[in-house]
């Protein structure tokens, strides 16, 4: 009896040991997940440098980058909901079999599926090759990305980026976005003093203020946007070009 117990305990104790290395593992495939999403932020604004300046050759350099660490991405994502399911299968006997032939299953799909399902359906790339086109081509719609693809257009203050609306006024202040930061956890975005002075007042922590939006926010959630600084920027010199292209037009 004492041996069958002794047993018991150490089986426990092991596999809540593995569940704790999983839960760390996790953990690991997060912080790998957000430095690829500084990284993005980072080659989006070098990429919107070396355009503006002609180099249009490393424009597609960082192009060609910016597709490996999508791919890189999605086996990140992979690699997190296997590790997830597995830390509930610990007492199955084909836990293991089940993480590889998952992991198979999915690379292999993810590899036969055309460029334009890896890329052109990719928010964060969509983003960033409409980025690269206004340098140049400002206030003019983007052609298709990919061959077959279907086109669409934006509203005149707003962008849609991974499903998420991002209008280029600030919710807490209505006024246009200055120094914009962007919550990691909702991906709303706030002109930076005012959301931080909006937080201060409610403790530190507190629900965003979008409407229809349930996640809390912290400092610590909100990264700054140079993307959407530049965003910004550029429909308010739109709005100024158009202003003045009407007033000529009154005088004439």
């Amino acid at each position: 009896m004492s041996q069958a117990y002794s047993q018991s305990q150490s089986g426990m104790g092991s596999q809540l040991q593995l569940q704790n290395r999983l839960q760390g593992l996790r953990n690991s495939i997060q912080n790998i997940q957000e430095i690829a999403d500084d990284t993005t932020r980072a080659c989006t604004i070098a990429a919107l440098d070396l355009e503006e300046i002609g180099e249009s050759e490393k424009v597609s350099e960082i192009d060609s980058s910016l597709r490996a660490l999508i791919d890189a991405q999605h086996r990140l994502e992979v690699e997190r909901a296997l590790v997830t399911r597995l830390a509930t299968q610990l007492d199955s006997e084909t836990a293991e079999k089940e993480y590889m032939t998952g992991w198979q299953k999915n690379i292999s799909k993810y590899e036969k599926m055309s460029e334009a399902s890896k890329y052109g359906k990719n928010d964060m790339y969509r983003e960033f090759r409409q980025q690269i086109w206004d340098v140049k081509h400002e206030g003019e719609p983007m052609p298709n990305l990919f061959e077959g693809e279907q086109g669409g257009d934006d509203s005149d203050e707003d962008l849609v980026i991974a499903g998420a609306r991002v209008n280029y006024r600030c919710p807490v202040t209505a006024t246009w976005l200055t120094d914009p930061v962007t919550s990691k956890v909702c991906k709303h975005s706030f002109s930076r003093e005012a959301i931080l002075d909006y937080i201060r007042g409610h403790g530190g922590k507190c629900a965003c203020p979008v409407d229809g939006c349930s996640n809390r926010i912290r400092p610590q959630d909100l990264y700054a946007d140079k993307v959407l600084e530049r965003n910004v920027s550029r429909h308010l010199r739109q709005l100024e070009s158009e202003e003045t292209a009407a007033q000529y037009t009154m005088v004439q």
